[in-house]
């Protein structure tokens, strides 16, 4: 039982850690699409609204991601959930970095290249 907990909760924290990356880079994105949008505007002010409602509403997912992030093991604790202790920010941002190394990693030239991979197994 201890297992399958300790599973559902490794789990739930990379679904947490992903969902977190996927909010910051596309708050990323909307802020550089905004740049751009400012930049290629002409002064036409449609496109300096869109610009600034894209700042905007990049900012909101923002601030509402990190206020859930530092809510959600108060909340957790208070519906009693089996190892709210493990959702916390600091955990959720770890596994975050983890799987952003992950990533790096795939498009790092000095990886350890696909090949090696191999090496060791002897068919």
């Amino acid at each position: 039982m201890y297992a399958q907990n300790d599973l559902m909760s490794t789990v739930i924290l990379n679904v947490l850690a992903i969902m977190v990356l996927l909010v910051f880079i596309g708050v990323i994105y909307a802020i550089v699409y905004a740049i751009f949008m400012f930049i290629f505007s002409g002064w036409n002010e449609e496109k300096i609204k869109k610009a600034w409602n894209s700042i905007r509403y990049s900012v909101l997912w923002f601030i509402l991601t990190l206020l859930l992030l530092f809510a959600l093991p108060w909340f957790l604790k208070q519906i009693q959930v089996p190892g709210y202790q493990n959702y916390t920010s600091s955990n959720i941002f770890k596994t975050a970095k983890g799987w952003l190394n992950r990533v790096i990693d795939v498009f790092n030239h000095t990886s350890t290249p696909i090949s090696s991979w191999t090496d060791n197994y002897q068919l």
